[in-house]
């Protein structure tokens, strides 16, 4: 069996797999988000110093500096949203559908957007917080160095592949 032949046949299998399983962790995610589970406790155990469990001031100064209620509502719908689209379009890979290229190259461009924008939106009013505390300042890193990159890297991979000419003569024998 020729080399292309069987590469053809098993990436739709495995990007769309990782599409479903990504999308699905990230809709688990959202719906912790809407439950009261911020993302900023969750930095907070990437950083290596600090007492292990955000101390109740730090909680009030975070508090007090983030964006506003309804800022974060939409973040966390838009990413429940952007979830279930990732989910289903890996279902269309899956099953080789002509729109999943095209639906999954429209979530990438609009999920980096998206991306950057709410991590923009969660630390700009808190900056000032940053630049006094240590402890805010690693949790601003690590979203930085750990979280973004790992937001973005399945949006970026699948822009890369999914436009290389030998993936689109491929999809065009879907038909």
């Amino acid at each position: 069996m020729n080399e292309d032949v069987q590469y053809s046949e098993t990436w739709p299998t495995t990007i769309g797999a990782v599409c479903i399983v990504v999308g699905g962790l990230s809709l688990f995610g959202g719906c912790l988000a809407f439950t009261g589970m911020a993302e900023i406790e969750q930095l907070h155990t990437a950083i290596p110093f600090g007492e292990g469990e955000l101390s109740e001031e730090l909680v009030a100064q975070l508090k007090a500096t983030e964006p506003a209620k309804w800022i974060m509502h939409v973040i966390t719908f838009a990413n429940i949203l952007f979830s279930i689209i990732l989910v289903g379009a890996g279902m269309a890979l899956l099953q080789r559908g002509l729109k999943a290229r095209k639906i999954l190259l429209l979530w990438s461009f609009f999920y980096t957007i998206f991306s950057i924008a709410s991590a923009i939106a969660n630390w700009t009013p808190r900056m000032e917080l940053v630049s006094q505390n240590q402890e805010v300042k690693g949790m601003f890193l690590a979203q930085l160095v750990i979280s973004t990159p790992l937001y973005l890297g399945l949006p970026v991979f699948l822009m890369i592949f999914l436009n290389r000419k030998r993936i689109k003569n491929e999809i065009v024998l879907w038909r």
